[in-house]
């Protein structure tokens, strides 16, 4: 049984009952009072916005705003959305809270990491309604995050973000449409990613195991996958060195150079298996042969043993 609280904003939904119309009734006397004494319990926005403006470019987030000023996320938002006027009340809050630093909040954590495996399992055909679901997010804040519009998230998210990645970066997911949109945007693929630098925001994802070199961006096209910048880049820098070349001597560099991508994959293939063969571990034969641990797995798959190798194995 609910017990009903008589008050205004009962009577502002509809109800008729007496002690509502008296809330109701108390309330606009007050309000009248207050404007034949010239005050007032709205103001313009104006100021509120601009500091909550300077506290974002100071670093903070409108969470850590709201927090600090004891209201609503949603009332930050429709401020800054351009609402014409606040409560007194309201204004007062988001006003004095201090121009600086954002607080140290333990709550909140940064997003990095959590982007980019997200991004990671889309990649690998998991869609974000799939997704969303297993975190206990709604759809929408789970793409805002995958579409990196948050800087940082909480503390929770990201743990349970990193959970999920383990259980399925490895898994392909059921939608082949996600994959293919993905490869468009460039989202890098759980094999892309060293677990031990994923949270690094310096660190960049290793597509072929030569990213930001020439060698890189042919093995990109030579095995179809989304061209990264760094090797975009480097590709640039090698066609800006030859400017000056014979076109012919400067084509027969590219297909040297597009012939030594190709052919170093096959050989680092049969080098991994040479290593295992004589029982060092998968880890160790990366260190050794100067790439990462998936890179050197992916590698393997892409150029499975000849059936001379298979039978010495």
């Amino acid at each position: 049984m609910t017990t009903h609280t008589p008050s205004r904003a009962c009577y502002q939904r509809g109800c008729s009952t007496d002690a509502c119309k008296q809330a109701n009734y108390r309330y606009m006397a007050r309000l009248r009072l207050d404007h034949a004494r010239g005050q007032r319990r709205r103001t313009d926005s104006t100021q509120p916005r601009i500091h909550i403006e300077r506290l974002l470019a100071a670093g903070w987030l409108k969470t850590q705003i709201a927090r600090a000023a004891g209201l609503n996320h949603h009332t930050i938002i429709d401020v800054l959305a351009g609402q014409p006027t606040v409560a007194n009340r309201i204004a007062l809050a988001i006003l004095s809270i201090p121009i600086g630093q954002p607080p140290a909040d333990t709550r909140d954590t940064d997003a990095t990491g959590t982007i980019r495996r997200l991004r990671a399992l889309v990649a690998l055909g998991w869609p974000i309604a799939q997704l969303a679901p297993r975190l206990g997010m709604y759809e929408t804040a789970c793409g805002n995050i995958a579409r990196g519009e948050l800087r940082q998230v909480r503390t929770a998210t990201a743990e349970a973000v990193a959970t999920l990645y383990r259980d399925l970066s490895r898994t392909a997911g059921p939608s082949n449409r996600t994959r293919i949109l993905t490869a468009k945007k460039g989202w890098p693929p759980p094999a892309a990613w060293d677990d031990d630098l994923i949270d690094d925001p310096n660190a960049h994802p290793e597509w072929t195991g030569y990213c930001g070199t020439d060698r890189g961006w042919w093995t990109h096209r030579w095995q179809n996958l989304p061209m990264c910048p760094r090797c975009e880049h480097a590709h640039q820098e090698w066609l800006d060195e030859r400017a000056g070349l014979h076109p012919q001597a400067r084509n027969q560099e590219m297909f040297r150079a597009r012939a030594a991508a190709s052919q170093r994959e096959a050989e680092l293939a049969i080098d991994a298996r040479e290593l295992l063969r004589y029982g060092v571990g998968i880890e160790q034969a990366a260190a050794r042969l100067g790439v990462s641990k998936n890179h050197l797995q992916q590698v393997m798959l892409r150029h499975p043993a000849e059936p001379d190798q298979a039978a010495a194995a």
